[in-house]
């Protein structure tokens, strides 16, 4: 499942941990080169450390919290790279309320450039190296809480429903706009014992990552859908 990835160059935001920790050990010891974000200093330098005895990785140092965070990304990217096969969004975050009184007027505001608009600016960015790249491809980490099925019968959490269910619609129009050129899906990694899914979740980052580098492993054809692994599912 992982030849096709040899030479490979991906960005993937949030490398330092979770989902995004196991995917780029999966995709270094597959031959992929790799530039790596994430916005904890210390935690990026020691994830470096680690996965530089795996292959080539390149770390960036962003918070997509902040507002030049893309343009920083994709500024790396252009000086290291003249052009890029994989962009995976896999950074977010997700704090637990349970309806909108409790999260206030701030949460959706602040969570929405970092799960939504930085992944759009992030894919703006960077289409240039991606149309240069072999058979070039976007995967836009989601969630199963963001479906309109989720969204009509569980109301808990909406800042973080919202968000996801945006970023499906923002995967289906980038695919639109791509079509031929880029295949842009999303995916959903399943509820795993991260830091955004919690201890209670039942599954592991190493289960999403897996099913993170399934979704690369589809045909280059397939675009504009919602995938957790290889599966489709309803967005």
């Amino acid at each position: 499942m992982t030849a096709h990835l040899n030479g490979k160059r991906i960005v993937l935001t949030g490398a330092s941990r979770g989902v995004g920790y196991e995917s780029t050990k999966l995709f270094l010891k597959a031959g992929a080169h790799v530039i790596g974000t994430a916005r904890d200093a210390d935690r990026l330098a020691k994830a470096a450390e680690e996965f530089k005895t795996l292959g080539d990785f390149t770390p960036v140092l962003a918070d997509l919290a902040d507002a030049s965070a893309p343009a920083t990304i994709a500024n790396a990217v252009a000086a290291h790279w003249d052009s890029l096969d994989i962009l995976v969004n896999n950074a977010a975050v997700q704090v637990y309320k349970k309806d909108w009184y409790e999260e206030g007027l701030d949460m959706l505001n602040e969570q929405w450039r970092i799960n939504v608009f930085a992944q759009h600016e992030l894919i703006f960015r960077l289409v240039p190296l991606l149309k240069k790249g072999r058979e070039p491809r976007v995967i836009n980490l989601s969630s199963g809480a963001g479906t309109l099925q989720a969204l009509r019968e569980t109301p808990d959490m909406p800042t973080y429903r919202l968000t996801k269910y945006a970023l499906n619609g923002m995967s289906l129009l980038w695919a639109g706009e791509l079509r031929g050129q880029v295949a842009v899906n999303a995916l959903d990694p399943g509820w795993l014992r991260t830091d955004l899914g919690g201890p209670n979740a039942p599954g592991e980052p190493a289960d999403g990552a897996r099913r993170t580098l399934e979704v690369c492993a589809l045909p280059w054809e397939e675009t504009g859908k919602f995938w957790h692994g290889s599966q489709q599912i309803d967005y």
